[in-house]
């Protein structure tokens, strides 16, 4: 009985190092982009990370690797990317970071430069991590603080036995942002009390209660005619180009991803983009018709 629980701890022990190994090599292929940034240039340095089916957006979805052989590099300017926040799926398959960007004139100080955040999702295959999306935002000026960072590995447990789909949630969380509640309603079921939600030339908006507040300004104007789903255990992500109806600004369009990490026996989303495209179109808003008799 001793040698069988022996047995049983030393598996455990290996899966949570095994885990965390998945993890440290995610974070490795995040600096070795960084590395390659600097000293081979920015168009080679996506060229050696984006998967062969890799999607980028600039500003619609567009294929990574064939955008990034088509551009001019720019050597004259810097790179940096500082991740913030991650984590990785059970089967260590599937994983994401997150942080801050800052572009600048090689030589110039920072007052040159321009800020902003992205995220990567990254995926193991033939034992190398590759970036298989990578979406940034854009700001005046650099909003997360580097110091504080936070990156998950995994249980030495499978969170995922059944095998759950977020295929249901992520269905319900677009139908719900198109309700009369509006997208504050959808992410007050399904985001998670940690959530980190991304807009661009915004702030970011940190935790359930702040994200459902902003977001009651918001309603889906039609359900996506296309959404992608990519599932790893107890982590997915999701994205779609969005339409929004904003009560302050006017019709709002863009691209939207989401990550959804299985917490219990819920689907719950950790991490929300919108990137915006540019738009100068105006919501038409339906008034009523007065009767006659009200005349």
């Amino acid at each position: 009985m001793k040698g069988f629980i022996t047995l049983v701890l030393a598996i455990l022990f290996s899966v949570g190092t095994f885990a965390q190994s998945d993890l440290q090599q995610m974070l490795q292929a995040e600096k070795t982009f960084q590395e390659a940034a600097g000293d081979k240039g920015i168009k080679a340095a996506f060229l050696d990370v984006l998967a062969d089916d890799s999607i980028i957006f600039h500003p619609e979805a567009v294929n990574g690797r064939e955008y990034w052989s088509k551009r001019e590099d720019s050597p004259a300017a810097t790179l940096i990317r500082v991740p913030k926040y991650g984590d990785i799926s059970y089967n260590g398959v599937l994983g994401f970071t997150m942080g801050n960007w800052r572009l600048y004139p090689k030589g110039k100080s920072e007052s040159f430069a321009q800020f902003g955040q992205y995220v990567t999702v990254w995926e193991k295959r033939d034992r190398r991590f590759f970036a298989s999306l990578d979406i940034d935002i854009t700001h005046d000026k650099l909003l997360f603080s580097e110091t504080d960072r936070v990156f998950r590995g995994n249980k030495s447990q499978d969170p995922n036995k059944l095998s759950r789909s977020p295929a249901d949630a992520s269905m319900n969380f677009l139908r719900m942002s198109m309700s009369e509640e509006r997208l504050g309603a959808a992410y007050k079921k399904f985001a998670a009390d940690d959530v980190r939600l991304l807009i661009e030339r915004e702030a970011p908006i940190l935790g359930k209660k702040r994200v459902v507040s902003e977001m009651k300004r918001y309603i889906s104007v039609e359900f996506p005619k296309k959404v992608t789903l990519f599932q790893a255990a107890d982590m997915a992500y999701t994205w779609n180009a969005c339409e929004y109806a904003n009560s302050n600004e006017g019709l709002e369009k863009g691209n939207c991803l989401h990550i959804w990490k299985l917490r219990g026996k819920k689907w719950w989303i950790v991490l929300g983009v919108f990137a915006r495209v540019e738009s100068e179109i105006k919501p038409i808003l339906k008034m009523k018709q007065k009767s006659r008799k009200s005349e």
